[in-house]
């Protein structure tokens, strides 16, 4: 019988990677949605033979996405950018348990803090984090009392290896270009300028209850290993795959459906050549604030992520250098010690509406 999948942001670069794959394999999906990009809905819809679909920036679409949640869903993916989408995932647990929620959407999993495991787990829904770093950690033990640190891996995007490269005068094509990832321009920002690791950092601290003192990243140029867990019995596991996202995003399908295994690809065990480093930079800017964002609380979280997706806009329509998008970043940060405890998703979502609205009208 086939399960009634929900996919959030299907436009993107993964949304069009997992209906590829179910097209492929004749897995159906049920609903697609798309905040602007209706064009490229409406062909992916008819393309592959969809039931339902919806642009939820349009408030009568989005009405309709919220009846659409209120009904069985057996896997939700929420593969879009942005805090927002955490009022669907609010109004989708009202409605549904023993389901599997698959989020590649950090400002969500960061937005949603520790609030959102325990609602998740108290609602009886299964929970695969779908970054790279974050997936490769789920078949590791890393409960707090049993690891002395947990990295992550950065792979220095596209100007760290690059010595020669002025990140003063670094062009937009450059800027929005990876050596090893497809993905979309907020992401390639971020990836560019290590913020996405800092907030990566954050999302693993909620994800598996980790302190912020007991995480921190590498760097692997190649792509490859993921992260790396130091044990308390001073043993390391490296987890490692392609680096291809097809691997996490098929995971959630593996609850209801067999899902064949991906061919092993030459030198996929060719491991003599990896080099992870101690990430030492002094270009960029993100290594000197390091210490202080790593004693953020929950609420200044939020706020770095909606100054950081500001500063975006501000660089993509040529009103911030490259190189100021992280110390204008840290300018908004207050030194103070502004720690919300939030209650529900509600309170959390009013927060960033409210922070947004100030920062429209005060830049």
């Amino acid at each position: 019988m086939n399960k009634k999948i929900v996919i959030v942001g299907s436009t993107g670069k993964l949304g069009t990677k997992l209906l590829n794959y179910t097209h492929k394999y004749s897995i159906p999906i049920y609903c697609i949605t798309c905040f602007k990009n209706y064009k490229k809905l409406k062909i992916q819809k008819d393309k592959y033979k969809i039931n339902k679909s919806v642009v939820i920036s349009e408030k009568n679409d989005e009405n309709k996405f919220f009846k659409i949640l209120e009904k069985k869903i057996n896997i939700i993916y929420f593969l879009d950018f942005g805090s927002s989408s955490l009022k669907y995932l609010n109004h989708f647990l009202k409605f549904n348990i023993n389901s599997v929620i698959a989020i590649a959407n950090k400002e969500m999993i960061i937005a949603g803090g520790s609030l959102l495991q325990s609602k998740i787990k108290k609602s009886k829904n299964i929970f695969v984090p779908l970054d790279s770093e974050h997936f490769s950690l789920t078949n590791s033990n890393i409960s707090n009392n049993k690891i002395q640190k947990v990295f992550i891996t950065a792979s220095g995007g596209p100007f760290y290896f690059n010595k020669k490269i002025n990140l003063s005068s670094v062009s937009k094509k450059k800027v929005l270009s990876h050596p090893k990832w497809k993905m979309g321009n907020n992401n390639l920002i971020d990836s560019s300028n290590f913020i996405n690791k800092i907030l990566e950092i954050y999302e693993l601290s909620y994800i598996y209850n980790i302190p912020l003192s007991k995480i921190d990243f590498l760097i692997s140029k190649e792509a490859y290993v993921h992260s790396i867990v130091h044990y308390k019995d001073n043993t390391l596991t490296i987890n490692a795959f392609i680096n291809d996202m097809i691997i996490t995003l098929i995971k959630p399908l593996s609850y209801f459906y067999k899902i064949k295994s991906l061919p092993i690809k030459k030198n996929y065990l060719n491991i003599n050549n990896l080099k992870i480093q101690t990430p030492n930079d002094i270009r960029f800017p993100i290594f000197k604030f390091k210490n202080k964002l790593m004693k953020l609380s929950h609420s200044e979280q939020i706020n770095l992520m909606i100054i950081n997706n500001l500063a975006h806009k501000l660089y993509l329509t040529d009103k911030l250098e490259y190189n100021n998008i992280v110390n204008y970043v840290m300018s908004k940060i207050t030194n103070k010690s502004h720690n919300i405890n939030f209650k529900s998703f509600d309170s959390i979502i009013k927060f960033i509406s409210t922070k947004n609205d100030y920062y429209k009208t005060n830049v």
